[in-house]
């Protein structure tokens, strides 16, 4: 069940009754770190009191401060301070502070605010360390029904054991599912994910993450998270998959096959190949694949595939060797070929895709001759 704001509510804003709610529910969603949410909500507001001014400060106030591409000032000159209450005015200073990352005024105001409006949810929000479990409890305490940010972050400390005790991760959960009953918004369920894939459950993490991912399921800032977790679920059936498309790459390019190879690189990346002749690096392209050559080959194997992974999923390399035989075309000499390689495939949104490969000749082997 959703607790709704009757009870207690972030700031007495200055805009109409019916608009209040929506205001304070879109600080509910700066809180829990749903900066678009919170946009939307105060657009949502503007629509039905184009004069409401706490509006305008939660849009400054998902917005950035950075000079060169951020629309934060722009958002608070839109601002009439005339129309702002004693609570408005603090944050609207407060985030003209942060333009110029003066953080004297920023704190000064926060404590004068404080003093002169010593039971504002927000302004108390805004003084506690969000990285102490005692700040977060206090405010819980203080606020109940506005505590599903602290909550949340609550659930961190409690996991990673940042609160002076050992992690407690059944605490961590009790944490997320207080959070969730407070508030209606996907971050709770994106950290749950991220706290079970720090403790190695990846299920819980998978079905989390796209909880999450649900609240927006087309453009979600989610989404690769979900994909992330996905891999590492499927890690097995995912590296057996790149040693068949190493081997497969391999055979198009033996075998001259232009529709075959083209599913293993991406138009957007280069292929980087170093060959097991020891020859400069070279971007390897279809003239590459399609050149005459000085050999042909009898025999090619690859074995002994490895597949590591990046931490996030989105890169492998694999280490490999291959024997073969090949014979000069001009001579008939055959040679026995024996190499080490590794290859680097990142994931795209069109699959896994090649892009490196360097060979070199294993102890006493030899590679291919010089073109």
């Amino acid at each position: 069940m959703i607790i709704n704001l009757n009870g207690q509510q972030w700031i007495d804003d200055s805009c109409n009754k019916k608009v209040s709610k929506i205001v304070n529910q879109g600080i509910s969603h700066l809180a829990n770190l749903e900066y678009a949410m919170a946009y939307a909500m105060a657009n949502a507001a503007l629509l039905i009191d184009d004069d409401c001014q706490c509006a305008k400060l939660i849009k400054a106030g998902a917005t950035s401060a950075a000079a060169d591409w951020g629309s934060r000032k722009e958002k608070l000159d839109a601002v009439n301070l005339d129309k702002l209450n004693s609570v408005e005015k603090v944050w609207y200073t407060m985030l003209k502070a942060t333009l110029t990352a003066d953080s004297e005024t920023y704190q000064k105001t926060l404590s004068d605010g404080l003093i002169a409006n010593p039971d504002s949810a927000l302004l108390n929000w805004l003084s506690r360390d969000a990285f102490k479990y005692e700040d977060n409890k206090e405010f819980a305490d203080m606020f109940p029904q506005l505590a599903a940010g602290s909550y949340n972050m609550m659930a961190y400390q409690s996991s990673r054991g940042t609160n002076g005790e050992e992690p407690n991760l059944d605490k961590a959960y009790e944490m997320i599912d207080k959070s969730a009953e407070l508030h209606d918004g996907p971050n709770i369920f994106d950290t749950k994910a991220e706290i079970a894939a720090e403790n190695g459950d990846y299920e819980t993490a998978l079905y989390s993450q796209l909880k999450a991912h649900d609240y927006s399921s087309f453009g979600s800032q989610y989404w690769q998270n979900a994909v992330k977790y996905w891999h590492i679920l499927n890690k097995e059936t995912v590296a057996d998959n790149l040693k068949k498309a190493q081997v497969n790459m391999q055979n198009a390019i033996l075998e001259k096959n232009e529709e075959e190879f083209k599913k293993y690189i991406s138009d957007d990346e280069t292929l980087v190949v170093g060959d097991s002749n020891l020859g400069e690096f070279y971007n390897y392209t279809l003239d590459n694949l399609n050149q005459e050559a000085q050999i042909d080959w009898d025999s090619f194997d690859i074995r002994d595939i490895d597949v590591h992974f990046s931490s996030d999923m989105t890169m492998a390399y694999l280490t490999f060797y291959a024997d073969g035989v090949y014979t000069f075309k001009e001579s008939g000499e055959s040679v026995d070929y024996n190499t080490r390689a590794s290859a680097v495939w990142i994931r795209t949104a069109n699959g896994w895709k090649s892009i490196h490969a360097n060979w070199a000749p294993a102890a006493g082997g030899n590679g291919i001759p010089q073109q």
